[in-house]
């Protein structure tokens, strides 16, 4: 009898997890079978957890285009998208906003965990494995919190599964108390793991919830905490950075992978190919989608000296405009002359992916290279996986942390520099703090492109509204593929509005309940 009811169980939560989304249904895993069952059971309660793991947000699923696309890295070539008829105009509503859906979704996935964890010592596995299964649970609260706090800021803390006769009606914890409890949630998920089974890549780990603390410890500012938890990570983790940089964004089981979502065919794939290959005249002519920004192309340094294009003695050629540049840049960014797909693609004016002001075709003369599939149809669901989090991204907050909290400079350096390796670019040499400022930024800006780390870095900076970041240049060419003058033209100028920097509650949990307040600039 118990097979039976785990087959049924499991069979549900299928049916549930590719055909609909958490908005469009509510169904909550313990109403299928007894909870005897759900919580004593090992099977059982992987699976229910695998529920809350498919509902975690990626990059591929924010309908039709991608986050860096309101930065100043990217401009999407539709119209239509939040990007370009929300993020960048600065027309977030409180009804309008893009991330309306993430408030549903994580409470709807929290109090899933409440119900676990509530239950999770009736569970009759080996230590081994309960502590695992324990440990993904708090580390998904808190992952799901830290999701709500760059978002929100403050939200109500809610711990216990909310039943009809409870105060439904609760207020916001403060930014502070949030902070503390999803950093007590990856503290308490990483002692847990510290006794527990091994998992892949796709499930939650001790190397997850660190890494996760020392980025939640940044984007809060508290730097000294932030360096010691990523610190941590570095130390005692096997994980390595992958030495060729453009397979770690379509390869399952890259080493430097920290916690991934990854797809499979049949049943789970997603868009990704077709929405950013680039339109063309050519074989090969997908969406447009994300088109890189000439401000990105510009902050790739020349590979022999470690130099932006522009200074002196950087060794960049106007008439070779794409030569010698940091690898990444290639490994990144489709350009005049590629080669992908066997295509040498043009995006000169009047080439077969020529820049254009209307259509799909690219707005700003680039394409998206990254996390690209090559040898797949961009016709078919594409299977690249999306990586939340990875060990390159420990070192740089960690060379962030150090150098905001003005200490351990050299380290920071050092760290900065293990990234640059691996990328075979020069070492950076040990400046001030303001100057280090600059490098570990520009670093984040290249080794993190388009995995949706630009959006809250330039949040949490204070600098989403400087004229630098609002100014959007595309490349500057004639039908020949030549430079016209400095290479660059400004396509777009930006609107920004200081409430952006956090986004709204939606207006409907506003309406069921006053005691949440709402952000300012949002009344």
């Amino acid at each position: 009898m118990k097979n039976i009811k785990l087959l049924f169980f499991i069979g549900s939560l299928v049916i549930l997890q590719f055909s609909c989304t958490s908005d469009s249904i509510e169904f909550d895993p313990q109403g299928a079978i007894s909870s005897e069952v759900v919580f004593t059971d090992p099977a059982f309660a992987e699976t229910f957890l695998n529920a809350v793991y498919n509902s975690v947000p990626h990059g591929f699923n924010r309908g039709w285009y991608m986050l860096d696309a309101a930065t100043d890295d990217g401009e999407n070539s539709y119209t239509w998208p939040a990007s370009n008829t929300q993020l960048n105009t600065a027309n977030v509503t409180s009804n309008n906003s893009p991330f309306n859906g993430l408030w549903g979704n994580a409470y709807f996935q929290i109090r899933r965990l409440n119900n676990f964890i509530q239950n999770y010592d009736q569970l009759e596995g080996t230590d081994e494995v309960n502590n695992r299964l324990k440990g993904e649970a708090h580390f998904l609260r808190g992952y799901f919190y830290a999701l709500l706090l760059r978002t929100y800021g403050g939200v109500p803390i809610i711990t216990v599964p909310q039943e009809l006769t409870d105060d439904l009606l609760i207020g916001r914890n403060s930014e502070e108390e949030v902070t503390n409890f999803i950093v007590s949630e990856l503290d308490t998920s990483a002692g847990l793991f510290a006794n527990a089974e091994s998992a892949s890549s796709t499930r939650g780990s001790w190397d997850a919830a660190m890494a996760l603390k020392g980025r939640v410890l940044l984007y809060e500012g508290k730097f000294s905490e932030s360096a010691t938890a990523s610190k941590q990570v570095l130390d005692n983790t096997s994980r390595t950075l992958d030495t060729d940089y453009q397979s770690v964004f379509v390869t399952d089981g890259a080493s430097e992978v920290i916690f991934d979502t990854q797809f499979s065919d049949p049943d789970k794939t997603h868009w990704a190919n077709l929405f950013n290959t680039p339109k063309s005249t050519a074989s090969v002519s997908g969406w447009g989608g994300t088109g890189p920004t000439q401000n990105l192309v510009d902050q790739y340094e020349m590979k022999d000296t470690g130099l932006l294009p522009e200074e002196a003695g950087s060794g960049y050629d106007p008439a070779n405009p794409y030569n010698g540049r940091d690898p990444r840049f290639d490994a990144t960014i489709l350009y005049d002359g590629s080669q992908w797909k066997d295509v040498t693609w043009e995006f000169r004016p009047g080439g077969n992916a020529g820049i254009q002001t209307s259509g799909d075709w690219t707005r700003t003369g680039y394409g998206l290279k990254k996390m690209m599939q090559e040898d797949r149809n961009h016709g078919d669901g594409s299977t690249q996986h999306w990586i939340h989090l990875r060990l390159a991204e420990v070192y740089l907050n960690y060379a962030e942390a150090l150098i905001e909290s003005g200490n351990n400079l050299g380290l920071a350096v050092d760290a900065i520099n293990t990234v640059r390796d691996r990328a075979t670019m020069p070492a950076i040499a040990v400046g001030s703090q303001s100057e280090l400022r600059t490098r570990v930024r520009r670093e984040r800006r290249i080794e993190l492109a388009f995995e949706e780390h630009r959006f809250w870095d330039i949040r949490r900076w204070g600098i989403a509204g400087d004229a630098e970041v609002l100014t959007i240049y595309r490349v500057d060419m004639d039908a020949n593929g030549d430079l016209i003058d400095d290479g660059k033209e400004v396509w777009e100028n930006r609107t920004w509005d200081d409430a952006n920097y956090l986004f709204p509650i939606p207006q409907s949990e506003i309406d069921k309940n006053s005691n949440l307040g709402q952000n300012s600039g949002y009344e």
